[in-house]
Formats: structure tokens, sequence, C-alpha cells
């Protein structure tokens, strides 16, 4: 029977030593009443290429959104089934669109109080050279202990990570970044240790996109611990994000899985892309993944997450 603890614990210690890995109405009126349309990738062959770095989660932001309004105007109209704005048409400031509505969509997201107790649930794949099995994993907020089962396997607790990915030193950090854009930025290009879900660049990033990179990576880092971040960081990092150069937006993009969704890319240069994957209909962070010059991508897809009262247990 595989040891499913001292797999995720030889998957988390796979990662490289470094990763390089109001207003508002206002904003969002002016984008719909004249953003240019958001370009369509070209299809993108996928080699699935292997295994890295474990755990994390997805940005969960569902929320109901209101059709708001601006001098009797409404900026946005309420289609079925959607989260209740209309995606404005719009070409060289869809970024800045489509990024602004889901930073208002997280906005208006609601977190309930995490307990100490409680658990962090995570259900992931990875596609980095020789696709695992899809695995889940549970972590106390508390640090005490840890749970995981691999697909087709009994569920296993242990002693709890204490590594990058621990969520008790998470949920602090996350607490404690500011929620404006630029005070992101700021913080982002001053870690003196890079984070990222994975590493875009290899072996390191040119000179003049080093610390873009490093921003872009330490965003989707966090992003993956979703359930536990306030909402207004969340809209804080998805409104930092449309600030980054060669950051751009294409819809149609596949996770590693293959589920459709919103590309936010990053262009290194080089034929090669970062992306994050976004739910196109609440924009819930779906992913990462990275394409090369030769079509060959990587990836890593969140498949569930949120807080649950005890291991085994699903939200």
């Amino acid at each position: 029977m595989v040891d499913e603890i001292e797999l995720l614990r030889k998957m988390r210690g796979e990662v490289p030593e470094r990763m390089d890995v109001v207003g508002a109405e206002r904003r969002l009126a002016a984008m719909v009443n004249g953003a240019p349309a958001v370009r369509r990738p070209k299809p993108v062959h996928r080699v699935r290429i292997g295994l890295a770095l474990a755990g994390a989660c997805a940005v969960v932001v569902a929320a109901v959104a209101v059709v708001q309004a601006q001098e009797g105007k409404d900026v946005g109209v309420r289609p079925p089934g959607g989260n209740g704005l209309a995606r404005p048409s719009g070409g060289s400031n869809g970024v800045v669109a489509v990024l602004e509505r889901a930073a208002l969509v997280a906005s208006r997201s609601s977190v309930a109080g995490i307990r100490s107790d409680q658990w962090f649930y995570l259900k992931e794949s990875q596609h980095l050279g020789g696709d695992l099995p899809a695995f889940e994993s549970w972590d106390r907020m508390d640090g005490r202990r840890s749970a995981v089962r691999v697909e087709g396997e009994e569920l296993r607790v242990g002693a709890a990570e204490k590594g990058p990915t621990h969520v008790g030193r998470t949920q602090k950090e996350v607490e404690a970044l500011p929620s404006d854009p630029d005070a992101l930025l700021r913080h982002f290009r001053g870690l003196e240790k890079e984070r990222s879900p994975l590493s875009i660049c290899h072996p390191r990033c040119a000179p003049e996109i080093a610390d873009d990179v490093k921003v872009f990576g330490a965003i989707g880092w966090y992003m993956k611990f979703g359930p536990m971040i306030p909402p207004e960081t969340v809209a804080g990092m998805y409104r930092a994000l449309a600030k980054i150069p060669n950051v751009s937006v294409e819809e149609g993009v596949t996770d590693a899985d293959g589920r459709q969704g919103i590309g936010v890319v990053f262009d290194a240069g080089d034929g090669v892309k970062g992306y994050y994957i976004l739910d196109p209909d609440d924009y819930h962070y779906m992913g990462v993944k990275v394409v090369r010059a030769d079509g060959e991508s990587a990836g890593m897809s969140v498949l569930g997450s949120g807080i649950v009262d005890e291991p085994g247990q699903t939200p």
C-alpha cells in the first residue's frame, strides 16, 4: 500500500529552492462602455510532463453579483446562469476589464470565521512529467495534524506539514496582506524568498522580467489558498495582476485537466507563457500551467477546496 503521507511530503520536497516561478462602479462602467475585445488564443497541444509541488488551493470567490447602475443606466446585463455582470467587449483593455470584474465578484463574497480546529481541504491533480493520480489533502488550521488520500487508497492521518505550504502559517500571512493592489505589488516585490505555484522560467528569468515574474508567481501561490483569504484581499490580487507588465487575458484556455476557463497570461518571451486559469462564471482559481515554445506544457489543477470540520470530509 502506498504511504500517502510520505508521498505527499516527497512531492512537496521536490519544489526547487528558488521558485521562478467607490470608484468600483465607475471603473466597471467605463470598461463596459469602451473596453475592446479579449483576444482568443490559438489551440495549444499539451504534453503532460510530471511532478512538482503538492499542496495548495483554489481561490473560491463564488458570489451573488448584482447589476450596478450609474446615473440610472445599467453597467451590466444579467445573463442566464451567470454571475450577474455581462462580459464587456474590448481588446487592449480586456485584461483590466476582466480582472476588475473578477475583483468585484470576489469583494462581494463572504467568508465565515475559520476555527483553529478546522481543516483546510484540497483536491488536486498534477501533470508535470508522469501523471500522478489525483489526491486529496486535509491540513488542520492549528498546524497539528494533516491527512492525505490518494485516489483509490485509504485516508491516512499523520504529522502536520511544516514547509511553505503549512496552512497555519499561510493563514497568518494572508490575513496580514494589504488589499490595495499597489501595496500588494510592493509587498510581493520585496519578498526575500520567491514563491510560485509552478516555475515559469528555466533555469532563470531574464533580468528585465524577473521582478514581474516574482510578483505574478507570488500572487498565484496565495490564490491557491482562496478559502482562507479575506474577500477584499482576493479582489486586490486580481487588480494587482492587471497592473503587471506582459500580462494579458485569453478566453477559451484549458487547464491541465482539459477544463475550459479564462487564462490570465504572463508572457515571459521566447514562446514561454504562464497561465492562471479562472472559472468563466465566478472567476475562482482553477489551476496553473506553463506552456513552452515547443508546445509542451506542465500544470496543476485544483479540483476542489474548502474549510471542513474533520479529515475525510469534503465541502
